[in-house]
């Protein structure tokens, strides 16, 4: 019965850490702005709170993917500048 309860654990903790992955790949839980000026930018579809995600619109809207991973591009120079801008490199 203890086995039962651990593997639900486990499996509950794998759907939020799913959840709080962004489009690009970057984890919102981490993000200092996650839950107070946002919920993430699967949640918000692209509009964050500082405009509207340049990522999320060529993955989801332009191209139809549900990840940058999957994306033939993946590692586009869009990618990267958004990428380096949000975690302030």
């Amino acid at each position: 019965m203890g086995s039962q309860i651990s593997a639900q654990s486990s499996k509950s903790s794998e759907k939020t850490s799913e959840q709080l992955e962004a489009i690009c790949g970057l984890n919102c839980g981490d993000c200092q702005f996650y839950r107070n000026n946002c919920l993430g930018c699967l949640r918000q579809k692209g509009i964050m709170f500082w405009g509207r995600c340049p990522i999320f619109r060529c993955c989801v809207y332009e191209k139809g993917l549900e990840s940058c991973a999957v994306c033939s591009q993946f590692l586009c120079q869009k990618f990267l500048d958004q990428i380096t801008t949000s975690i302030g490199l």
